[in-house]
């Protein structure tokens, strides 16, 4: 009855995990991605942008209002901050039925995975090749790690190359790839 019912608190007090995502643009202007603040490079690391997973952002509010004259001026936010001049707001490309920015964000995504991947494979393989002071059992251990990674990685790289063919399929020009 004890393991029903500490079963049904465990139930009850599960909440969702979730994860930060670091963001951070490197030398060649190429945005990267990651989950783990270990596996973004010391260089970038005061630079890297924290984007909270769960968390809504606020949208801007600002009011319009169309005057006597038939002229729009904008009255200010919800808050009450200075009136702001209307700008059209410049409408991005849609290719495939997705923006620039998510073509972008799917292939940061895709290669920092595979960054991230590589990075653990190599530092598997080199634990793999000075096994003097490791047990039988931690050589097998790493040598499953270093197979296990690298099946993750073909896939990655499989997913790499299907959505890059699916943006060339949708016209999505080379530098947003």
């Amino acid at each position: 009855m004890a393991r029903y019912l500490f079963t049904a608190l465990l139930l009850l007090l599960a909440v969702p995990a979730f994860a930060d995502i670091y963001k951070w643009v490197d030398e060649r202007g190429t945005v990267n991605f990651a989950e783990d603040l270990g596996k973004v490079p010391r260089k970038y690391r005061k630079k890297v942008t924290v984007i909270r997973e769960g968390t809504p952002t606020s949208p801007e509010v600002t009011e319009t209002v169309i005057d006597q004259g038939g002229k729009e001026r904008a009255t200010g936010g919800a808050d009450g901050e200075k009136p702001q001049a209307v700008k059209p707001e410049k409408k991005k490309a849609v290719y495939g039925g997705k923006d620039e920015d998510a073509w972008k964000t799917e292939f940061a995504k895709l290669r920092s995975q595979i960054k991230a991947n590589e990075g653990e494979v190599a530092e598997r393989k080199a634990k793999i090749a000075n096994p003097v002071n490791m047990s039988r059992g931690e050589y097998l251990g790493l040598q499953l790690d270093v197979k296990r990674l690298e099946e993750k990685l073909t896939d990655l790289r499989g997913k790499l190359d299907a959505l890059t063919e699916s943006a060339r399929k949708a016209g999505v020009p080379p530098e947003l790839r």
